[in-house]
């Protein structure tokens, strides 16, 4: 069966019925019935993603894991919270498109190894130290220069590239599916409104330098060269503070996105 083609033959309430009945009776039938009429948000993010990483992975490719995230939105969705599926499924779906995309091998072997020890090692000194590492400590427990750290520091930082990149078209993106959708109402504004709260929150956790790394890099669209140069420090350097503003944002984020 193919979810690539549009299907909207029954309105959202009609369907968030269904949900309901397939919530007491489990039938396959009526959870393909489901999918077939909000497979359209699999396509609308696969189709606004493929500009981005039409390298790493095809639009029908990317639906079909859409699609698998929103079989996995139907169970676990719970209709007595309030909030209008296609809301609640957006960011689900869009996450595991993400996750996806993110396995595909696009990083060198070596970079990816590099960053895993990386954060291994911080794990490591932050619990004993009880606060962050130094530049000097992270390298002294890889056992490598601080001129090695640093680098390694800067090529694994763009390994996280993906999430926050997208991260920040969300908002976009969700208006998009409400001048999609001309049956969403007001009240599921209230996923819009909390996913603008939890972005918030989670910038305003940053620090004054990395939130500002975040400004020129992310909305200025300055390099990480032109950004030390602004800041007096050295390219190496901003790597490391990407990293770090990323690997705080995650954090933050992550719980929400889990649902």
């Amino acid at each position: 069966m193919s979810f690539a083609a549009e299907t909207k033959e029954m309105t959202d309430e009609e369907a968030a019925k269904l949900i309901c009945e397939y919530k007491d009776t489990g039938s396959v039938e009526l959870r393909n019935r489901i999918v077939m009429h909000y497979s359209y948000i699999a396509r609308m993010i696969a189709q606004n993603m493929n500009s981005t990483f039409s390298k790493y992975a095809t639009v029908d490719e990317m639906i079909n894991q859409g699609i698998i995230g929103l079989i996995e939105c139907i169970d676990r969705f719970d209709p007595e919270k309030g909030v209008k599926f296609s809301t609640y499924a957006y960011t689900r779906v869009w996450g595991s498109i993400i996750d996806y995309v993110r396995k595909q091998d696009w990083l060198p072997r070596q970079i990816r190894k590099n960053s895993i020890e990386i954060n291994r090692a911080e794990e490591k000194l932050s619990k004993k130290l009880k606060r962050e590492p130094t530049r000097e400590e992270m390298a002294k427990e890889l056992k490598i220069s601080v001129k090695e750290y640093d680098r390694y520091l800067f090529e694994s930082s763009n390994e996280s590239l993906i999430s926050f990149e997208n991260l920040l078209e969300i908002p976009v993106q969700i208006n998009s599916l409400m001048s999609y959708d001309d049956t969403y109402d007001p009240e599921s504004q209230v996923g819009q409104k909390e996913l603008y709260k939890v972005i918030g929150d989670a910038i305003d956790s940053l620090n004054e330098q990395e939130r500002t790394v975040l400004s020129l890099y992310y909305y200025e669209g300055l390099t990480m060269r032109e950004i030390g140069e602004i800041m007096g420090v050295r390219e190496q350097r901003i790597g490391q503070v990407n990293k770090k503003l990323l690997s705080k944002l995650k954090e933050r984020l992550s719980e929400y996105m889990k649902g």
